[in-house]
């Protein structure tokens, strides 16, 4: 039983869906679809995206693995146009990491214990995915859907206390070889 639980959890990681299949699975207003679906494909085609129950007694809400996959917890409720945005962000991080931006601050500082630059790089990656994020929807006109949320939206931005010891923890106890084994382990 063990061994059939874990390999449906990697399932999840081998059944990339596109981003109709997304916006349709969370719920995206229908007449809103094809602006995003348009721009995604023109914009981030290559993002294979995952969508499952993240199996982590954390509030993950989404992560990137790699240069070119994110995945979104779908067992936090969040309202479609949220979830969107996640997407979005998450796919920001995949491009920090593609320009090798990302792990040196974000993960290296922890496993060396530099506190200190880890909370200044946390908060200028997670700066620089928000405005990507906020950005991409603006190319897709849907500004009018965050407008007020924005400064909540951000509030990931000062959680670099929150974050670092939570990774920390989930460091010495999981052992990960890297940040996105690191993440895997997290979430599945």
């Amino acid at each position: 039983m063990k061994h059939l639980k874990a390999y449906k959890l990697f399932e999840n990681l081998n059944n990339p869906i596109r981003i109709e299949q997304f916006l349709a699975e969370i719920n995206f207003p229908p007449e809103l679809r094809p602006q995003v679906e348009s721009w995604w494909n023109q914009n981030r085609a290559e993002i294979r995206i995952h969508h499952f129950n993240f199996s982590s007694p954390q509030p993950i809400a989404g992560v990137f693995l790699g240069v070119d996959e994110i995945a979104i917890n779908k067992r936090l409720p969040m309202p479609p146009h949220i979830k969107l945005f996640l997407a979005l962000h998450e796919s920001g991080h995949c491009n920090q990491h593609r320009d090798g931006r990302f792990m040196a601050g974000y993960y290296d500082t922890v496993v060396t214990g530099n506190k200190p630059e880890f909370l200044r790089a946390y908060t200028e990656l997670e700066i620089d995915a928000n405005d990507y994020a906020f950005n991409s929807l603006r190319e897709m006109g849907l500004e009018r859907l965050y407008q007020f949320e924005e400064p909540r939206l951000r509030g990931n931005q000062g959680a670099g206390e929150m974050v670092w010891r939570m990774m920390s923890a989930d460091i010495a106890r999981l052992n990960p070889v890297d940040f996105i084994d690191l993440l895997k382990k997290q979430i599945l």
